[in-house]
């Protein structure tokens, strides 16, 4: 045991560089990588595709796919009730007139057509009924620019690299020290591992989405619930916008008998359902001010405590 330990001390560093200077290297890597990758992100995050088409004015249903891809199903409901297509029930009482055909979401139209046969207008039927056509919009979306796609996420997966080249060299400073203790070079490749998530994490809006949001939700802030606004004076389609915007409590707000036929929950999408209830807050919150920590310290406290062999 004796001339084990001896040798383990004697062992030569591994690849000509010591333990201290190498993690002292290896920290400032990291950190550099870490901050690298969080900058690559906001430069996607902000990233204008000259590929999108102009943009436009969106639908209510469109409008609620920002949020998340239920609530186009209750801003669909609340447009049918909103044009008074359909009763308190749920149920379709009058056929849309040629021009309400025209002014209708596909969503609305797919969602009339379904509680036609429905006994009941629940929020999960209503999602199945209407899966293919909100499916078309979610893709509609994507290439108009406002919800990320397989384009986007691809260029995210980029922010990882350097992380990644990182992590590589430390698996083989790692398999390559023999007879040095690493745990200091354990502890900051499993921080470095960690940060990979939120830098390559997907994100679901766009610049463009992110903007149209925000405008529309400032632009129909009497729109919210907690304002009881009297939602046949601003429109038919007041209510959609409002439920696309700031959720289920607006449908109780419009018809509170049409709600609770549906099972929708006040602050949400409906029993089971995730919700978003403010606009502002559904699509990116994405900063780096967190990139500098977990792995400062392991620079400064390696020669101190580790002696020649905190990196292998």
């Amino acid at each position: 045991m004796v001339q084990w330990t001896a040798a383990a001390v004697a062992a030569p560093d591994t690849w000509g560089i010591s333990g201290p200077i190498f993690m002292l290297g290896y920290v400032i890597a990291g950190v550099l990588a870490i901050v690298a990758g969080f900058a690559r992100r906001a430069a996607i995050l902000r990233m204008v595709d000259p590929a999108w088409p102009p943009a436009a004015a969106l639908r209510p249903t469109e409008t609620a796919m920002l949020v998340d891809d239920r609530r186009p199903v209750l801003a669909g409901l609340a447009q049918l009730r909103g044009h008074q297509i359909i009763d308190s029930a749920g149920r379709p009482v009058r056929t849309p007139t040629e021009a309400e055909q025209r002014q209708l979401d596909p969503v609305s139209g797919t969602l009339y057509a379904h509680l036609f046969s429905a006994k009941q207008p629940r929020v999960s039927d209503m999602v199945a009924a209407t899966g293919s056509v909100v499916g078309g919009l979610r893709e509609h979306l994507i290439t108009a620019g406002y919800l990320f796609g397989g384009k986007q996420r691809k260029a995210l997966w980029t922010a990882r690299i350097p992380l990644l080249a990182v992590l590589v060299l430390g698996f083989a400073r790692l398999f390559s020290s023999t007879g040095h203790p690493v745990g200091f070079l354990v502890f900051v490749m499993i921080v470095l591992a960690f940060f990979t998530w939120p830098v390559g994490r997907p994100t679901r809006l766009t610049r463009r989405g992110r903007e149209a949001l925000l405008i529309t939700t400032a632009s129909n802030r009497h729109l919210r619930p907690a304002n009881a606004p009297a939602y046949s004076a601003y429109g038919p389609d007041s209510a959609a916008v409002a439920v696309a915007l700031f959720g289920g409590m607006a449908l109780w707000t419009l018809d509170p008998a049409l709600a609770g036929a549906a099972e929708i929950a006040a602050g949400g999408v409906g029993s089971g359902g995730s919700s978003c209830s403010s606009g502002s807050s559904c699509g990116s919150s994405d900063s780096g001010s967190s990139c500098s920590s977990g792995s400062s310290s392991c620079g400064s406290s390696c020669g101190s405590s580790c002696g020649g062999g905190c990196g292998g």
